[in-house]
This record gives C-alpha cells, sequence and structure tokens, in this order.
C-alpha cells in the first residue's frame, strides 16, 4: 500500500521547486549513526554477511570485504543517480515536460510492484 501511494504520490507530482531553502544535513557521524536504526539495512547486512561468510577468514575480513563491495556499489549507484538528475533537469523545461516524466516514474514504480506479487 505503501509503495502506491508513493507512486500516486509521485504521478501527481509537478517540477521541482528549487525555491525552498534547505535544511541543514546531518552531519557525517549523524548520518552514520542513523543507520543503526535502519531495518533494510540489518537485513541486506546480515543476508549478505551470511551468504558470503565463506569467502573470508575471519569477521574482520568479511567486514572489510563486505564494506568495499557495498561502497563501490554505492558510490557507482548514486553517480549514476546524480547524473541522472543533472541531465533531467537540463532538458526538461516546462512544467508539462515534469508531469509527463513524473506519470512514466510513478507508473513504473506501480508496475514494480507486480514484481513482489508475482508467483515463484
Amino acid at each position: 500500500l505503501y509503495l502506491i501511494w508513493l507512486a500516486i504520490k509521485i504521478g501527481r507530482s509537478g517540477p521541482p521547486n528549487l525555491d525552498i531553502s534547505m535544511a541543514r544535513p546531518n552531519s557525517f557521524f549523524g548520518g552514520a549513526g542513523i543507520q543503526w536504526i535502519n531495518p533494510k539495512g540489518w537485513a541486506m547486512g546480515l543476508g549478505a554477511a551470511a551468504s558470503f561468510a565463506a569467502l573470508a577468514d575471519g569477521p574482520l575480513q568479511l567486514a572489510l570485504l563486505l564494506g568495499a563491495v557495498f561502497g563501490l556499489a554505492a558510490a557507482l549507484s548514486l553517480s549514476l543517480w546524480c547524473v541522472a538528475g543533472t541531465l533531467l533537469a537540463r532538458l526538461l523545461k516546462t512544467e508539462r515536460q515534469w508531469r509527463a516524466l513524473n506519470i512514466v516514474l510513478g507508473l513504473l514504480l506501480a508496475a514494480s510492484i507486480l514484481q513482489i506479487w508475482r508467483p515463484v
């Protein structure tokens, strides 16, 4: 239900409002500290540690291996999103173009829900 709600919110949104004042971002330690209460992070980390424990000789080596792999994956993913966002901001000029993009993105999110519920 949350993903459906989010898809509707995305599909109904307009162009980004760049005139708003930005809130002060968390510090590095504040951002790292909030990860301790991130359930998706725990599930991913524990699942990866259990799946790939045989690749390391001990917990420190496993932590370094997973940290490096997850760090590289995050850096690549974040870079892709930043480049795509910059390109979209340069390409899309009118409110109508932004609305069309948001409708497409909302529909794609709604369609991704089908992958969750499909039979295995």
